[in-house]
């Protein structure tokens, strides 16, 4: 059997922030703000990021993945413009039984130990942007 990528389930956990109904807070499980992209021999990563939104905030991701994963090459800053990088790249915006944007999958090469900065983007239900900019380490590089 060939060697396939190895998966990791991300929940990206919505909170209600303390200034009211459109003040939300990110965060990671695993991982709080700063994923470890562990691929443990495999050939990279295929990452699932799943919406739970405990604020009942009704943020989705964004349609298209490209637009809802920018990601930074190493080295570089947070992206707050379109960014792309072919070691962490969007592959699919995925809807749940109601329609709802709810999950992003992406694949993470881990072609060497290197951390990327990558941001998250969804929408508000009215169509205003709301961006989430977490850390991503590569933890294990190559496949052996």
């Amino acid at each position: 059997m060939p060697p396939k990528p190895k998966d990791m389930d991300v929940d990206v956990i919505i909170t209600q922030g303390p200034g009211g109904p459109t003040d939300v807070e990110f965060e990671m499980r695993p991982g709080g703000h700063r994923l470890e992209f562990k691929n443990d021999n495999h050939p990279g990563v295929m990452v699932f990021f799943n919406i739970d939104d405990r604020a009942r905030s009704g943020l989705l991701f964004q349609p298209k993945p490209a637009d809802a994963l920018w990601v930074a090459p190493p080295g570089q800053h947070c992206p707050t413009s379109a960014s792309t990088w072919d070691g962490f790249v969007p592959l699919s915006v995925e809807q749940d039984s109601h329609g709802r944007n709810t999950s992003l999958i992406a694949y993470f090469r881990n072609l060497n130990v290197e951390q990327c900065r990558f941001a998250l983007r969804f929408l508000w239900p009215d169509g205003r942007m709301e961006d989430y900019d977490p850390i991503g380490d590569g933890a294990n590089g190559l496949r052996r």
